[in-house]
């Protein structure tokens, strides 16, 4: 046993192997940055075109107290959130020039995902740091993970001279994603699970489970597109293929009213109930997978019970749904029942 250790914790897949790069300046602080947005808000948020750009601004106030002013191109993104009726305002890229960029915060970060506020009531500001929470969680229990950044945002219509500020956070793009970790981009439409890093493929999967989600998947992309849906594939020089989990909107830990409701053949009564949708694998790299999880418990319980921006209601209840999780772990029958059961 102590053999398969050693070589587990030397594989050439670790973090340290890859020599990935510090955070960028963007994602090495975790307070929230106020930034500016300006540009045609209204007419984004109306029109929904994924074929258009829109000119602005992006601005913020650096450590010296100089406000910083980036020309930025907006753009909105995304699939369910950008329906109308599922979110009044659409999630947006944010382009930046770069060579604007050296010597800002925004140094190697010219094109970003906003994920934003999905709507006006109070119930979208708790949707919007849940989703976040679980960036910071997923970070705890693996090597590879997308950087996020917390922001309030003012946003200024240069059309309609209008504002409002709202809550927001930037994920790092998935090519910096890349040169972080020194891994290759995949543009494949569909992988064999076989040529998945278990140990990663394995973490995602328990992953997705604990939160209750099951709208990914971690080998194939959506009809005509690269692969994956939700996770992000990235591939060694080895061709093993890494997959990277984001966009958690639509599972039972964030519980959003817009949510989509599971697969009909799931048999899930709601986004809250669980499955287990990994590929079943050696016993060893499954306990290994829970051990990461049930090592990080007391931080992940304390992300959870956080109430700084999630309300007590809602910390209170992904308090237990946690712990309900982490039951399963421990218990050797439901365990079993969970994920060597429904494996596929």
């Amino acid at each position: 046993m102590k053999r398969l250790f050693l070589v587990i914790l030397l594989t050439p897949f670790c973090l340290q192997a890859f020599g990935a790069a510090a955070s960028d300046p963007l994602f090495a602080e975790s307070e929230p940055l106020a930034i500016t947005l300006t540009g045609p808000f209204d007419a984004i948020n109306s029109a929904r075109d994924r074929e258009q750009e829109y000119d602005g601004s992006l601005s913020y106030v650096d450590s010296s107290g100089n406000e910083v002013m980036l020309d930025a191109a907006f753009s909105v993104r995304g699939n369910w959130r950008l329906q109308r009726g599922n979110c009044r305002y659409a999630q947006l890229w944010v382009d930046l020039r770069r060579s604007q960029l050296p010597g800002t915060l925004f140094e190697n970060q010219n094109r970003l995902k906003l994920v934003v506020q999905c709507g006006r009531q109070n119930r979208y500001v708790d949707y919007l740091h849940k989703e976040r929470q679980l960036y910071d969680i997923f970070s705890l229990v693996s090597d590879y993970y997308f950087d996020t950044r917390l922001l309030n945002v003012t946003y200024i219509d240069s059309e309609e001279e209008e504002s409002r500020t709202n809550p927001a956070f930037f994920i790092e793009h998935q090519n910096r994603l890349s040169d972080r970790f020194q891994l290759a981009e995949n543009e494949l439409h569909k992988v064999p699970n076989l040529e998945l890093n278990r140990p990663q493929s394995t973490l995602v999967s328990m992953f997705m489970y604990y939160i209750g989600n099951t709208d990914f998947s971690i080998i194939e992309g959506p009809t005509g597109e690269e692969c994956c849906h939700n996770t992000k594939l990235l591939v060694s020089d080895d061709g093993e293929y890494f997959p990277i989990p984001y966009d958690f909107d639509a599972s039972g830990f964030v519980d959003a009213s817009y949510a989509p409701e599971p697969q009909p053949s799931f048999n899930l009564r709601s986004i809250r109930s669980r499955l287990y949708r990994g590929f079943c694998v050696d016993e060893g790299i499954l306990q290994q997978a829970a051990d990461k999880y049930r090592q990080a418990e007391a931080e992940i319980m304390a992300i959870v019970s956080d109430t700084t921006y999630v309300s007590e209601r809602s910390s209170r209840r992904n308090v237990r749904y946690t712990e309900d999780f982490f039951e399963v772990l421990e218990d050797e029958r439901d365990y079993e029942r969970a994920f060597i059961r429904r494996c596929r």
